[in-house]
């Protein structure tokens, strides 16, 4: 977070930029808006005064918006003074403070724009890699994305059916040096065993019984590309010491080849089980299991951040509407939306995209000519179940609104170093009241 502090009373500067270097912000100082104008180009936020020496703070914050919409402003401004700060609000301001203030307010302001931003950042990466959550376990994920596609290591995507290891393969192989090349996958788990090493190695004319013409395998066709190996744990055991040759030097044989053939490409693999567990049981090669563990992404279920499922939700709904083109708005009621976040997903994001795909063709069916189409309870066989399992809606209700508190409370305290005083400033209500609930929610624990 780099921030612009503009203000011509040297005091009241030396003593904000004391306050907002100590939150370990990188500040640039401006007594005037001929210095601003010099540097402004280089921050996220301005924190300027309206009366400056050498012109009007309100046509300032005007001329910043116009030259940046995503900048950030804040404005301070004696008591006389509220009305233009009032009129700079309107022009793009994020807030304004009234002179003297707690310089505490102004930290309190700018880590909520802090905050913002990371969260556009992070959508915005989860819109580049094709991935939905703003979570702390997605932004876990993208982070290591970005390290993954900076490498050319074996790399292992874990997580359960559902998750999105596939999508996150093609997040990595789109974002590295490789993206140019063939991006080819292979699930092991479909092919027939006795196909799998033709498949992977390829296989020259006369091989076997039956076969009269050259096969070029996956790792000949994933050349300065990416090979993609989904259900690794189906690999036989016979063949995972072929894999780890191949992988180690760089070059397969294929049946029936009388020389081995050079490769490139890029392992990434999968699984859905826990493959230590079939190392200690010597069903997975122990060398081959750390041959493709040198780098591991973990895919978060959706029990681990049910915060994800409205945004996935929007996202799923948007695409159905373009891939069906859908003219009409499609909106989903409230009650179904809560019961979807307490809901456990065992398919993870595949059942809910499924669920919601079933939804929408039931609500086609019935649709009469409105401006709208209504996604209902009826539309969904979950909530028939959650109904014959008598789970009231005002229940489902009250708890989503606890997990929403609980999740909310965290965050202060977690942005705030643990600081009651503080988060309770930040949520606006009092510090006892903020002890009540964390001892309600149990937060500390």
């Amino acid at each position: 977070m780099k921030i612009l502090l503009v203000e011509d009373d040297d005091a009241l500067r030396s003593g904000l930029l004391a306050n907002l270097e100590a939150e370990g912000w990188e500040v640039l100082e401006a007594e005037s808006i001929e210095s601003a104008r010099k540097q402004v180009s280089a921050v996220n936020l301005v924190v300027s005064d309206l009366r400056l020496p050498d012109g009007d703070g309100v046509e300032f914050v005007t001329e910043c918006k116009k030259n940046n919409f995503e900048l950030e402003i804040i404005i301070m401004t004696a008591f006389g003074s509220i009305p233009s700060a009032v009129t700079a609000m309107k022009s793009g301001a994020r807030a304004y403070l009234t002179k003297p203030f707690d310089p505490e307010e102004l930290i309190l302001h700018i880590k909520e724009i802090e905050q913002k931003i990371e969260l556009k950042r992070t959508a915005e990466r989860a819109g580049r890699y094709g991935l939905v959550g703003i979570s702390d376990a997605m932004k876990r994920v993208y982070s290591e994305i970005d390290a993954a596609a900076s490498s050319n290591s074996p790399i292992m995507i874990t997580g359960a059916t559902g998750t999105g290891k596939e999508e996150t393969a093609i997040a990595i192989h789109k974002s590295s040096q490789r993206r140019s090349g063939p991006l080819i996958a292979v699930n092991l788990g479909a092919l027939p065993k006795e196909l799998i090493e033709s498949e992977l190695f390829g296989h020259e004319r006369g091989a076997f019984t039956g076969v009269h013409a050259k096969k070029r395998g996956r790792f000949e066709l994933s050349k300065e590309g990416t090979l993609f190996l989904d259900e690794i744990d189906s690999l036989p055991i016979e063949l995972q010491p072929k894999l780890l040759r191949a992988i180690e030097n760089s070059e397969i044989w294929p049946l029936g080849a009388e020389k081995p053939i050079k490769v490139d490409a890029r392992i990434i693999a999968a699984s859905n089980v826990k493959l230590e567990e079939l190392v200690a049981r010597e069903k997975f090669r122990k060398d081959l299991f750390y041959r493709l563990n040198v780098l591991r992404i973990n895919m978060p279920s959706l029990k681990e951040r049910p915060e994800d499922i409205p945004v996935i939700v929007r996202a799923l709904l948007d695409r159905k509407k373009t891939k069906e083109n859908i003219e009409k708005p499609i909106e989903i009621v409230p009650s179904v939306l809560t019961a979807m976040m307490l809901k456990e997903w065992n398919g993870n994001v595949r059942e809910l995209a499924n669920a919601l795909e079933r939804g929408i063709v039931r609500a086609l069916a019935e649709d009469s000519g409105s401006t709208m189409l209504r996604l209902e309870p009826k539309h969904f066989d979950f909530m028939e179940q959650s109904h014959d399992e008598n789970l009231p809606f005002q229940k489902a209700k009250s708890k989503a609104i606890e997990e929403w508190t609980r999740s909310v409370i965290k965050s202060a305290l977690s942005e705030t170093g643990g600081n009651v005083s503080v988060a309770a400033r930040r949520l606006k209500i009092g510090r006892t009241s903020l002890l009540r609930l964390i001892s309600k929610y149990k937060v500390r624990e």
